[in-house]
């Protein structure tokens, strides 16, 4: 159970770490972006991006092979 314990916290981490850096980004980058400055794996990026959709903080739209991610509270 302890090492479900530290996946969570890494996620939102990796959650809030998302949303600094898409606010930083005036509310709107593609996942592609996001990837690369945070330097994360597909799977983190995408389980982040998930968490964050779940809660409603950000709105997911394809964009070619990828998303435009766009903060939907910007507070």
């Amino acid at each position: 159970m302890q090492d479900a314990a530290k996946f969570t916290d890494t996620l939102e981490q990796t959650a809030g770490n998302l949303l600094e850096l898409l606010k930083a980004s005036g509310g709107d980058a593609s996942s592609w972006d996001l990837k690369f400055k945070l330097h994360l794996s597909s799977s983190s990026l995408y389980l982040a991006l998930g968490w964050l959709a779940a809660q409603g903080k950000i709105a997911l739209y394809p964009k070619e092979l990828n998303f435009r991610v766009v903060l939907t509270d910007r507070n």
